[in-house]
């Protein structure tokens, strides 16, 4: 009874989260960045020693602005040059996130912080907020895109449900674009 209802179990898991490296690949060539991120997870265990599955999970985790799910593959994309070299990518994201949290919710002085640049938004705006290329207005700090000057970034720390999150809004000629959310 306990094998029936462990295959069944298998079976339904497979039906609802896919379960092959294919399903992954496929909604990743087709942009589907979230649905990659959030069913990797569910899959991990099956492919965690497969380095193009870690980086695909990654990359989706990244793509889809949910980059703390990054850590699983990160710890384990370690046996080749390139897969050390997109952990250390990849890690570098998590940390500029993780001291502009800090900084933000203790004000800590992250200035003399120096870490690589990424071409990630949450990094180009670390790197703003380390060089102090901001205005301070009403507890957000506003930045200047660097390509458009229609475009502005809204970074502050806002109270949900007794936890402080950092919010990262973008907006073009004052209309909010996309707001992207950490902690």
């Amino acid at each position: 009874m306990i094998k029936k209802n462990f295959i069944l179990c298998l079976i339904l898991s497979n039906i609802l989260y896919g379960n092959s490296l294919d399903d992954i690949k496929k909604l990743y060539n087709s942009k589907e960045y979230s649905k990659v991120c959030t069913q990797s997870g569910n899959i991990y265990m099956s492919f965690k020693d497969n380095e193009e599955f870690l980086n695909i999970f990654a990359d989706s985790c990244l793509k889809s602005d949910m980059i703390n799910r990054m850590i699983l593959p990160i710890i384990k994309l370690n046996k080749t040059k390139q897969a050390r070299e997109n952990a250390a990518y990849f890690t570098t994201i998590l940390y500029q996130k993780k001291l502009l949290y800090y900084a933000l919710c203790d004000n800590a002085d992250i200035s003399y912080v120096n870490l690589p640049k990424t071409d990630y938004i949450l990094s180009k705006i670390f790197q703003k907020y380390v060089k102090k290329e901001y205005k301070l207005q009403n507890n957000s700090y506003w930045f200047d895109d660097e390509l458009d000057k229609d475009i502005k970034y809204k970074l502050n720390i806002e109270i949900k449900n007794g936890v402080k999150k950092m919010y990262l809004k973008t907006y073009k000629n004052d209309n909010l674009l996309k707001t992207r959310v950490y902690w």
